[in-house]
């Protein structure tokens, strides 16, 4: 994604003097949506994303980033996220995922529009409530802890691991959440010759969640496509097929099937600036 810099400032400290960067960054998609009452709905959205960064004389790193959709009074101050980071790791604190967000491995979005998160794993998540995410990483194997609380007020922590090594990689999660049930997942991802498969498992109290999925690229064209079970026990069924146009620009198309809530479908032309 290309970045506009928009200023550098220098900030003077008594130990001396740190430079800090902020970048403004874009996205956005429009198009038509066929919902599964055979209604047809034009759909769109842009999005501005600032990223800020700096460094100490010490050699830490710090930063943060907002989206302009995100900024608004009824965010209050918390839609977005700040970090610092070193030899220690990271950590963040803000609208950020959980330990287990962070460490799974996540199947492809199906199509251009994102108008259908389903193609996504499960989890109890972080944000929008103000959370900490630590991430620590080296040769390939990563971890991370969270904690923060759900829109309920109940507190909520996790962890996960990961490792990745030859164009494969695994991750493992637990989720905590006061006054519910526990979420152990595990994810695996291969990768080879251009071709993406990626497989998940989770068990949240007495019910589960699986899928697969698979991404390949063959040039300017992308296919996407995904199986999975939700909690409730509806099976999904998503295709997907993109074609990057250059320049920032895609477009794409895409179908998508839940048992008993009928069949989905969108195509248009997403952005990225």
């Amino acid at each position: 994604m290309k970045k506009l810099l928009l200023a550098s400032t220098a900030l003077v400290l008594s130990a001396g003097v740190a430079a800090a960067d902020v970048s403004l960054s874009g996205d956005g998609w429009m198009g038509v949506q066929r919902d599964s009452s055979n209604n047809f709905n034009l759909i769109s959205r842009a999005r501005v994303t600032f990223t800020l960064s700096g460094e100490t004389d010490t050699g830490l790193g710090f930063g943060g980033s907002f989206r302009a959709d995100n900024a608004g009074p009824a965010a209050r101050g918390q839609g977005g996220s700040v970090y610092i980071e070193g030899e220690f790791g990271k950590l963040s604190m803000g609208d950020v995922d959980s330990a287990a967000q962070a460490t799974m491995f996540n199947t492809p979005h199906i199509g251009v529009l994102e108008n259908n998160q389903d193609s996504r794993i499960d989890t109890l998540g972080s944000g929008p409530n103000p959370s900490a995410l630590y991430e620590y990483s080296l040769d390939g194997f990563g971890v991370a802890l969270s904690v923060g609380n759900t829109n309920s007020g109940n507190q909520q922590a996790a962890i996960g691991a990961s490792y990745s090594f030859d164009g494969f990689g695994v991750g493992i999660g637990y989720e905590y959440q006061e006054n519910g049930d526990d979420h152990i997942l595990v994810s695996g991802q291969a990768t080879f010759e251009g071709i993406t498969a990626t497989g998940f498992f989770g068990r949240l109290g007495d019910n589960d969640q699986f899928g697969v999925a698979v991404e390949a690229g063959f040039d300017e064209i992308g296919v996407q496509a995904r199986a999975r079970r939700d909690f409730a026990g509806n099976d999904h069924l998503g295709l997907g097929v993109t074609y990057d146009l250059g320049g920032g620009a895609t477009m794409g198309a895409s179908a998508n099937r839940v048992t008993g809530l009928g069949t989905t479908a969108d195509a248009g032309i997403a952005f990225s600036f």
